[in-house]
Protein backbone atom coordinates (compact mmCIF):
# COMPACT_ATOMS: atom_id res chain seq x y z
CA UNK A 1 0.00 0.00 0.00
CA UNK A 2 1.32 3.04 -0.78
CA UNK A 3 2.11 5.81 1.94
CA UNK A 4 0.09 8.92 2.42
CA UNK A 5 3.03 10.84 3.75
CA UNK A 6 5.88 10.91 1.44
CA UNK A 7 9.31 11.66 1.50
CA UNK A 8 11.06 14.89 0.57
CA UNK A 9 10.71 16.91 -1.95
CA UNK A 10 7.01 15.42 -2.36
CA UNK A 11 6.35 16.47 1.27
CA UNK A 12 7.24 19.85 0.66
CA UNK A 13 5.42 22.99 -1.31
CA UNK A 14 3.03 22.05 -3.92
CA UNK A 15 3.08 18.50 -4.12
CA UNK A 16 2.30 18.48 -0.82
CA UNK A 17 -1.57 18.96 -1.80
CA UNK A 18 -2.13 15.70 -3.55
CA UNK A 19 -1.24 12.79 -2.93
CA UNK A 20 -0.36 9.88 -5.31
CA UNK A 21 -3.17 7.79 -6.76
CA UNK A 22 -4.02 4.85 -4.39
CA UNK A 23 -3.24 1.23 -4.88
CA UNK A 24 -5.43 -0.24 -2.52
CA UNK A 25 -9.25 1.21 -3.32
CA UNK A 26 -12.82 -0.78 -2.25
CA UNK A 27 -15.94 0.79 -4.38
CA UNK A 28 -18.48 0.46 -2.25
CA UNK A 29 -22.77 0.50 -3.14
CA UNK A 30 -24.77 1.33 -0.64
CA UNK A 31 -28.05 0.25 -0.68
CA UNK A 32 -30.50 3.17 1.10
CA UNK A 33 -30.70 2.87 5.02
CA UNK A 34 -28.88 -0.06 5.57
CA UNK A 35 -25.55 0.00 7.24
CA UNK A 36 -22.24 -1.44 5.14
CA UNK A 37 -19.08 -2.62 6.81
CA UNK A 38 -15.83 -2.08 4.64
CA UNK A 39 -12.49 -3.73 6.14
CA UNK A 40 -9.41 -1.92 7.16
CA UNK A 41 -6.68 -3.29 4.86
CA UNK A 42 -3.89 -4.74 7.03
CA UNK A 43 -1.30 -1.66 6.89
CA UNK A 44 -4.20 1.39 6.93
CA UNK A 45 -3.13 4.71 8.35
CA UNK A 46 -5.80 7.09 5.95
CA UNK A 47 -8.64 6.55 4.35
CA UNK A 48 -10.11 8.97 1.77
CA UNK A 49 -13.64 9.14 0.63
CA UNK A 50 -15.27 9.77 -2.67
CA UNK A 51 -19.25 9.14 -2.81
CA UNK A 52 -22.04 10.78 -5.09
CA UNK A 53 -24.43 11.06 -2.69
CA UNK A 54 -24.60 11.95 1.35
CA UNK A 55 -22.61 9.26 3.70
CA UNK A 56 -22.28 8.49 7.31
CA UNK A 57 -19.30 7.32 8.47
CA UNK A 58 -18.30 5.72 11.72
CA UNK A 59 -14.62 3.94 12.68
CA UNK A 60 -15.37 0.72 14.39
CA UNK A 61 -15.16 -3.07 14.10
CA UNK A 62 -17.38 -6.12 12.66
CA UNK A 63 -20.40 -5.24 15.22
CA UNK A 64 -20.61 -1.60 14.35
CA UNK A 65 -23.52 -0.55 12.87
CA UNK A 66 -25.45 3.12 12.62
CA UNK A 67 -28.77 3.72 12.79
CA UNK A 68 -30.72 6.06 11.40
CA UNK A 69 -29.61 9.65 11.99
CA UNK A 70 -30.63 10.83 15.45
CA UNK A 71 -30.10 13.99 17.59
CA UNK A 72 -27.35 13.08 20.13
CA UNK A 73 -25.83 14.81 22.79
CA UNK A 74 -23.02 12.77 23.91
CA UNK A 75 -20.88 12.49 20.98
CA UNK A 76 -22.03 8.91 19.54
CA UNK A 77 -23.33 10.56 16.30
CA UNK A 78 -21.43 9.36 13.30
CA UNK A 79 -19.50 11.60 10.67
CA UNK A 80 -21.34 13.01 7.50
CA UNK A 81 -19.57 13.01 4.21
CA UNK A 82 -15.87 13.19 5.73
CA UNK A 83 -13.07 13.86 3.03
CA UNK A 84 -9.99 12.23 4.57
CA UNK A 85 -9.15 10.50 7.70
CA UNK A 86 -6.34 9.19 9.74
CA UNK A 87 -6.81 6.01 11.21
CA UNK A 88 -6.41 6.04 14.71
CA UNK A 89 -4.64 2.56 16.41
CA UNK A 90 -7.14 2.80 18.76
CA UNK A 91 -10.88 3.30 19.11
CA UNK A 92 -11.99 6.04 21.76
CA UNK A 93 -12.42 3.15 24.51
CA UNK A 94 -8.41 3.42 24.01
CA UNK A 95 -8.19 -0.35 23.83
CA UNK A 96 -10.02 -1.85 20.97
CA UNK A 97 -8.36 -1.56 17.61
CA UNK A 98 -10.58 -0.41 14.27
CA UNK A 99 -11.00 -3.29 11.79
CA UNK A 100 -13.55 -1.56 9.79
CA UNK A 101 -15.69 1.29 8.81
CA UNK A 102 -19.03 1.34 9.07
CA UNK A 103 -21.07 3.57 6.15
CA UNK A 104 -24.58 4.47 5.54
CA UNK A 105 -26.71 6.67 2.76
CA UNK A 106 -30.38 7.99 3.35
CA UNK A 107 -30.66 7.24 0.02
CA UNK A 108 -28.72 4.66 -2.36
CA UNK A 109 -25.03 5.85 -3.70
CA UNK A 110 -22.14 4.45 -5.11
CA UNK A 111 -18.42 5.63 -4.53
CA UNK A 112 -14.89 4.58 -2.93
CA UNK A 113 -12.76 4.32 -0.28
CA UNK A 114 -9.17 4.78 -0.62
CA UNK A 115 -6.11 3.64 2.01
CA UNK A 116 -2.89 4.73 2.37
CA UNK A 117 -0.46 3.29 4.24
Amino acid sequence: MRAFIENFPFSSNRPALAPVFPDYVEEVKLSADTSTLVPLPDGARFALFSFDGHVRVRLGTKTTSLSDPRTTSDGSGAEWNPAARRIPEFLPDGVTRPTHLCLRAPAATVGSVSFYA
